[in-house]
């Protein structure tokens, strides 16, 4: 059974922004994005379910699930509507989640169709309310997992939650989880998969100073982002700090780059690919150096940054340059890297006053970047349009994130050649001295 999407009469996708959120398993590895869509906060007339269908239609066949999500899993949230209008057929059952809302016991029309897609191998996550009774034995029998959102429970709220779904189903979620201190509890409860904004929160439980080897990195990084820094300047920053010398010399004589000879010095790096490169290389490369913390943490940074830099372009007003922006977003996630309150993190980095502001109260231009960006982040299009009113953020946010995700997926190895082509083709029109087989700038 198929059913063209093409076919549906629903609106154009720029009404609609569509973002990702992680889904972590136990060992905070990444299994899935859930694909988040919100209508334009400027539409009176905007309906919600006609929304949901341009969203995915737009995804699946117009951008390209692996601009959204690589080559993870999709979750994608669907209205009553389009399962019983039959649409979620047309989508590829190997990769994506369905989520529904769990239904009622006499809506046989969804039940129906459930049981279908379960047949075809899609698999199903039941959204479940964390206060109401176990979905019958047939759907659970069907569900791939269901789904709680914890976020607003009180602690007893969220241990009787879990004491009723978990003995219920192999993968439990829990949705909502924004702090260090409820994924560890929802952990200790037996959930077995996470989506939240946890890996990007500081535990300020467990705060403590910031270790003298990271600062050391952090301030060598912050450093090379000053507007004013000659040639020679660059190199002794950069070989200053030993470790990150090294290990920025070992990856760039890896096969990935393919460079015609091997790269024996920080000079000469420079010399073959250039300042603002090597910066972005050498940043990614430290960011990533911290093995306890998620890697979509490094994929939040460099997204973040990729996207206010984008942003930064677009502001002809402002007086930061879009270095200055990148700066900004990358550095937003460092009391999350080192467990440290922001004030306490830039101290110890050399960031512009304007830089400081921005990451600390959100205000001037590289402020309203940053809060639109994190606004967007979590589906809250009113603020996000608020600061950066009329700009296209979907269009900007895709491109952030195969940036960021090319990136990632080369530092670590993995499809290198899928790396440098979503690379390759997002470069957004800009070549500033890079070579042709590292991430563009």
């Amino acid at each position: 059974m198929s059913v063209e999407l093409a076919d549906s009469p629903f609106p154009a996708a720029e009404d609609v922004a569509i973002a990702r959120q992680p889904i972590h398993d136990r060992w905070n590895k990444v299994i899935g994005y859930e694909l988040l869509f919100r209508g334009s906060a400027g539409r009176v007339d905007f309906d919600q379910e006609r929304a949901t269908a341009s969203v995915i239609l737009e995804t699946f066949t117009g951008i390209g699930l692996a601009a959204v999500v690589g080559r993870q899993i999709a979750h994608v949230r669907l209205s009553r509507r389009f399962l019983v209008e039959q649409h979620a057929f047309a989508l590829p059952a190997d990769r994506v989640v369905l989520e529904i809302a769990a239904p009622a016991p006499d809506d046989e029309q969804v039940r129906r169709v459930l049981h279908q897609l379960a047949e075809l191998d899609y698999r199903i996550s039941l959204a479940c309310d964390p206060h109401g009774p176990l979905p019958d034995a047939a759907l659970i029998r069907i569900a791939h997992s269901i789904k709680l959102d914890v976020g607003a429970l009180t602690p007893e709220e969220l241990s009787a939650a879990a004491e009723r779904y978990e003995p219920a189903t192999s993968n439990l979620i829990a949705a909502g989880v924004d702090t260090p201190a409820l994924l560890k509890r929802c952990r200790e409860l037996g959930f077995h998969g996470f989506q939240g904004f946890f890996f990007c929160t500081p535990d300020v439980v467990h705060a403590h100073a910031p270790p003298t080897s990271r600062l050391t990195e952090l301030h060598s990084l912050a450093t090379l982002y000053s507007q004013t820094l000659t040639f020679e300047e660059f190199e002794r920053v950069i070989m200053r700090d030993v470790g990150l010398s090294y290990r920025l010399l070992s990856y760039l004589n890896s096969a990935f780059f393919n460079l015609p000879r091997h790269v024996a010095s920080v000079r000469e790096a420079l010399m073959m690919l250039g300042m603002k490169a090597v910066r972005r290389w050498a940043t990614l490369i430290a960011l990533s150096a911290t093995d306890e913390k998620p890697t979509e943490l490094t994929v939040t940074a460099l997204l973040r940054g990729r996207l206010c830099e984008l942003i930064g372009r677009r502001r002809p007003a402002a007086t930061a340059g879009s270095d200055a922006f990148f700066t900004v977003g990358l550095f937003s996630v460092m009391d999350a890297i080192m467990d440290t309150p922001m004030e306490d993190v830039l101290e110890s980095l050399p960031l512009t006053q304007e830089a400081r502001v921005a990451l600390l109260d959100r205000t001037g231009p590289m402020g309203d970047a940053l809060a639109a960006i994190i606004a967007y982040e979590r589906g809250e299009l009113l603020q996000a349009e608020k600061r950066l009113p009329g700009l296209n953020m979907t269009e900007l946010y895709i491109s952030a994130v195969r940036w960021a995700d090319a990136a990632c997926g080369a530092l670590d190895g993995r499809d290198q050649a899928d790396a440098t082509a979503a690379a390759a083709q997002d470069s957004d029109g800009e070549d500033e001295g890079d070579v042709l087989t590292s991430i563009p700038a």
